[in-house]
């Protein structure tokens, strides 16, 4: 894009501002759009586009705060307090200010806070509250020292000046600039050190040293005249002529006068118009030339009108973006508030989530813990009656092996006697011992065993219907892994005959591998 020569210094770092933007934009890097919407509102207050300005300013606050860079957001808001203190919003202006200078001092950016600082005493200078004025200058005056901030501490001490004059207290604004002046000699600061000139001589004219006054005022114009300040020149050829006007010089102090009125016409300066006026209104008034005073009192009342027109429609365009900023304020807020709600929502169904969530894995977990410990009682209670049913199998075995003694002896009784009716009654005794001994033995397992295996008569059922309940009991004795032996004990039968149940077991389960153990088989059902 091609500059004209007659772009001025920030209309072209406006360009290179905004390219920086776009560039940012298009690549998505947050900080360098952050960077340069604060360039660009800096340059938008510079070209006196202060809707711009703030716009821009507004936009770069709620960046900051998202992306969470602090050091960049006190840097905004001290703008934003700059361009609210133009508008005149007071309030405002204090607000940011005082927001910027809790995130810098939080920071420990003593450079940021001494600025603040600064702007908050001029804006107490401002408002005639020069005690208040005195401290915050006072306190950015001691922090630029630290620094060893020349001109910091120089311009502190010109603003202290400042306050001292509206104060009365000449001597201490002398001292102030004075001390100053000094400090800026060392620096490459011609405005700073013109500034200084300027208030030196406003503070001799105060003093009525008219002569003293011109000394500094002349140092001061050539100063402005290189550095090409009109606005500041013309102020301080005024100030010339008000202090030619008392010396009675009268004809340096008209070309004073006019020599401003040219050059602020030129300008458009319509406050430094009307001084002009007043001034050769005074002038004329001195050397008795009613006809020309009266012209320029005319003139002087025009521009005061003028100026008062001016300063209402300033005023009303200042309201206007004041009404139009505090809507966009509390659009944003609003805004804000409706995302904070948002949020907090969230947040409270994320929470009530969490604790229902949390409940119930608690829940799950005591269910889990009493399923557990159910379980665990099931399992005690199991191998409990298992011990049960083992001892009460070993004591149906003692009791089968008694009774066959018992039997062998009756048998024995039998063969000895001679009375055949005696036999008689031996061997029915003998029959009723073993079929109730049997009766009861038998009996007695079945209901040991289904307290232990409650479901094994079912399954093999299930699987097998045509089962007899003979050889369902073998079965039972076979799951608990019985020898034939044993079981023959217990049943009062011979080995050969349950051997003989077991071979029909395993034809009738379809077990024609020998290697297939029958034990083995039962355990798995």
């Amino acid at each position: 894009m091609l500059i004209s020569d007659k772009v001025s210094v920030p209309d072209t770092a406006m360009v290179y501002a905004k390219q920086a933007y776009e560039l940012a934009n298009l690549n998505n890097i947050e900080s360098g759009k952050l960077n340069s919407m604060i360039r660009v509102s800096q340059l938008y207050f510079m070209l006196s586009n202060l809707k711009s300005a703030i716009e821009t300013g507004l936009d770069a606050q709620k960046l900051a705060i998202k992306l969470e860079k602090q050091s960049e957001l006190a840097i905004i808001l001290d703008g934003l307090g700059m361009l609210y203190y133009n508008l005149g919003d007071k309030k405002k202006c204090a607000d940011y200010y005082f927001s910027s200078l809790k995130i810098s001092e939080s920071l420990g950016n003593k450079n940021m806070i001494s600025i603040t600082l600064s702007r908050i005493g001029l804006l107490y200078n401002d408002q005639k509250d020069y005690k208040k004025a005195d401290e915050y200058l006072k306190r950015s005056l001691t922090i630029t020292r630290e620094l060893n901030n020349k001109e910091g501490i120089a311009t502190n001490l010109n603003n202290l000046a400042n306050v001292c004059i509206n104060t009365g207290d000449y001597a201490k604004a002398l001292n102030y600039l004075k001390d100053a002046l000094k400090i800026t000699n060392t620096t490459e600061n011609p405005a700073l050190k013109a500034s200084h000139f300027l208030n030196i001589g406003k503070v001799y004219y105060k003093l009525e040293n008219y002569h003293a006054a011109m000394k500094y005022y002349k140092e001061a114009l050539l100063i402005f005249e290189k550095t090409g300040n009109i606005s500041k020149l013309t102020n301080c050829r005024l100030y010339m002529g008000e202090a030619e006007l008392a010396l009675g010089n009268y004809r340096q102090a008209n070309e004073d006068a006019k020599s401003a009125l040219s050059d602020s016409r030129k300008q458009g300066l319509m406050d430094l118009i009307y001084q002009s006026y007043k001034l050769l209104h005074e002038l004329s008034l001195k050397q008795k030339d009613t006809s020309l005073a009266y012209t320029y009192t005319i003139l002087e009342n025009q521009w005061k009108d003028s100026l008062s027109l001016g300063e209402k429609e300033r005023n009303l365009a200042k309201m206007e973006l004041q009404y139009h900023f505090e809507k966009k304020e509390q659009m944003d807020k609003a805004t804000r508030e409706r995302r904070n709600i948002l949020n907090l929502s969230v947040i409270m169904a994320l929470t009530l989530s969490i604790v229902i969530i949390l409940l119930l894995m608690n829940q799950l977990r005591l269910k889990a813990k009493k399923s557990k410990l159910e379980k665990e009682s099931i399992e005690k209670e199991l191998d409990f009656k298992k011990k049960e049913l083992t001892i009460n199998v070993m004591s149906l075995m003692k009791k089968s092996e008694m009774l066959s003694e018992l039997s062998k002896k009756i048998v024995q009784f039998e063969n000895e006697a001679t009375n055949e009716d005696t036999k008689y009654s031996l061997k029915r005794v003998m029959k009723e011992l073993q079929k109730t001994s049997e009766e009861e033995t038998l009996k007695e397992f079945s209901l040991r065993f289904k307290e232990v295996h409650k479901e094994f008569y079912d399954s093999l059922l299930k699987k097998y219907p045509e089962l007899t309940p003979s050889e369902l009991k073998l079965c039972a004795f076979l799951k608990l892994n019985l020898s034939t032996k044993e079981i023959s004990e217990l049943t009062g039968q011979r080995l050969n005959t349950i051997e003989n149940a077991r071979y029909r077991l395993r034809i009738k389960f379809g077990i024609t591998n020998s290697e297939v153990n029958l034990v083995t088989f039962l355990s798995q059902i």
